[in-house]
């Protein structure tokens, strides 16, 4: 074991363009299952400007209204203006696929998967969700920055948003905070020197409470400086492009 490293895990918030594709990905699977809780989705998004393109294999005996969830996740991630031209392009799942996921050929006895994937993962005490440091850090950054806009204890701030924590070890162990990235869509005419010091204060300092920043932490708060166009308008997003944010931040091997 190395006697000194860093380990870095990221966050993002439910306005990030990747995180609201997984988000009317998962809600059109929801609606497949509540129509029909024997339905096969496999259901993926593809967004970016004035466009949003949901693909996929979907079998169901009851489809849902798919642009009208894509309109209301955006809308509930705290968008306005809702100027998208929403494409949808399903078909139903191959019967090669099916017969293998109801039990065909040599799975009679069983029922499939409808793909395979290779995934680690592990336990661990570091934390109480038994989940490495960095990890649970990012994310309660993501969570506290996104309270703080909804509660409006940091005024103009926007939906997107995204976080990464680098924690130094030593002997296997966390030792401290090496350094803090937070980016955050604000207003137009939000101060960003004042929308720095409310971050360090409202969602930093509380979120790393346990592994408190030292003067040697490097803080860096929107360090490209502004912010203002953020979710679809900014940045293309695209289902599955999260999984290390999702999973262990990218501190294990993780494929599909």
């Amino acid at each position: 074991m190395r006697d000194k490293y860093i380990l870095t895990a990221e966050s993002v918030t439910e306005g990030h363009p990747d995180k609201l594709c997984d988000t009317i990905a998962d809600s059109v699977l929801d609606a497949c299952l509540k129509g029909d809780s024997s339905a096969h989705v496999a259901c993926e998004v593809l967004a970016t400007a004035g466009k949003v393109l949901v693909a996929g294999e979907i079998s169901a005996k009851i489809m849902p209204d798919i642009p009208s969830i894509v309109c209301r996740i955006i809308r509930e991630a705290g968008y306005t203006g809702l100027n998208y031209e929403i494409e949808v392009i399903t078909h139903d799942q191959s019967p090669d696929i099916a017969g293998a996921v109801d039990g065909g050929g040599l799975l009679c006895a069983q029922r499939g998967a409808g793909d395979q994937g290779i995934m680690y993962g592990y336990a661990c005490s570091e934390t109480e969700e038994l989940l490495p440091l960095p990890v649970v850090l990012a994310h309660r950054l993501t969570r506290l920055l996104s309270n703080a806009r909804k509660t409006g204890a940091i005024r103009g701030l926007g939906p997107d948003g995204k976080a990464q924590v680098s924690v130094e070890y030593v002997f296997g162990l966390p030792h401290r905070i090496s350094s803090v990235v937070v980016s955050c869509q604000h207003d137009s005419d939000k101060n960003v020197g004042e929308l720095r010091r409310e971050v360090v204060k409202s969602v930093v300092i509380p979120a790393l409470r346990e592994l408190p920043i030292d003067e040697d932490t490097e803080i860096l708060i929107n360090p490209s400086g502004h912010f203002v166009l953020g979710g679809f308008e900014a940045d293309t997003g695209l289902t599955g492009r999260k999984l290390m944010v999702d999973t262990y931040g990218g501190l294990i091997p993780h494929g599909g």
